[in-house]
């Protein structure tokens, strides 16, 4: 059953398991929870676009359940939006497959370990410059080498990005080695743009 219920300052939609509920925290700052069997590089697809309207995610708690249903909990600032984000179907933008964007960035530093967690995954760990865009974009690029997070900790404090995330293949299992080294490979590029030359 589908849903759509708008109050002062929320906003809630439910599309067949999918669902999102919206809410302002204050003038500028909005609490988004959603979950639902969201697919793919669905969290890089709604990153690109809420960048792409001047809205920037500021921290992020997410992970895949073991049913294979998505739960999510973004804060996210305004920063004179295009669009409010109580205004935003979060569900359709999740579910959303042709977001194009330029899946550069730049961080500092990394580390990128083997985990056993889910099953085998890459369990990586940065920290970077925040800019509008940075997460949309490292997904995507990860997206682009095979690979989707299961599970991210996404937090900004003070200008700076301080991100956790656990990827896995994009048709599930553990990433390959050569994913693994692609991985590092790319993310060496991105710290030596940080670099000062």
């Amino acid at each position: 059953m589908d849903r759509i219920s708008r109050t002062d300052g929320s906003a809630f939609t439910r599309r067949g398991e999918a669902w999102s509920e919206a809410t302002e925290l204050s003038a500028a700052n909005f609490r988004v929870r959603l979950g639902g069997p969201f697919r793919g590089a669905w969290l890089a697809n709604l990153s690109c676009r809420l960048a792409e309207w001047q809205i920037s995610i500021d921290h992020v708690h997410a992970r895949l359940t073991v049913d294979e249903m998505w739960i999510a909990e973004l804060h996210v600032l305004g920063l004179g939006q295009k669009q409010s984000p109580l205004d935003i179907d979060y569900v359709a933008l999740a579910e959303q497959t042709d977001i194009n964007t330029k899946p550069a960035f730049v961080i500092d530093r990394y580390r990128l370990l083997e985990s056993r967690d889910y099953g085998g995954s890459l369990m990586l760990t940065l920290e970077a410059p925040d800019s509008l865009g940075l997460l949309g974009s490292l997904l995507t690029r990860l997206a682009l080498l095979g690979l989707v997070p299961v599970e991210l900790h996404i937090e900004t404090s003070a200008g700076r990005a301080h991100d956790s995330l656990w990827l896995c293949a994009s048709g599930g299992g553990p990433p390959s080695s050569d994913a693994h080294h692609a991985v590092a490979q790319v993310l060496d590029r991105s710290c030596r743009l940080a670099s000062p030359t």
